[in-house]
């Protein structure tokens, strides 16, 4: 089970932030379940891979964002897990107006599907920086 919890880290901790780096939205894609349910701030929620790549892609289209995440609390049970925990990022807005920062507090179901853990709902919302 410890090395389950340190594969939900891992997406947790690296891969997420580093397809977001990377605007890479088929690998954005790939982190998630065929149903999963995506719920940003201040927009609506998406379902589904497709919708949400199109969410990932609405969310960067005007800026860049260089997060880093850390979990603060993972637990497994069976096939499923969560991880609850807090996201710094950087706002690069591509049209030159000041750089800023953001944080978030983030709360991801985990699915096991194979030996791969993907998100399977996924909800996060402003905190103050």
């Amino acid at each position: 089970m410890n090395s389950d919890r340190e594969a939900i880290r891992k997406v947790f901790e690296q891969t997420y932030p580093d397809n977001v780096r990377s605007r890479d939205l088929e690998s954005y894609g790939q982190m998630y379940t065929e149903n999963a349910l995506w719920m940003a701030p201040n927009v609506i929620d998406r379902c589904g891979i497709p919708d949400i790549i199109e969410g990932f892609a609405e969310t960067i289209a005007t800026q860049d964002i260089d997060p880093t995440f850390t979990a603060e609390e993972i637990e497994v049970m069976g096939t499923f897990g969560y991880v609850l925990g807090i996201s710094e990022a950087t706002i690069y807005p591509h049209d030159g107006s000041a750089t800023r920062q953001a944080k978030f507090r983030a709360l991801w179901l985990m699915k096991k599907e194979g030996e791969q853990w993907l998100i399977d709902r996924q909800i996060w919302n402003n905190k103050p920086v």
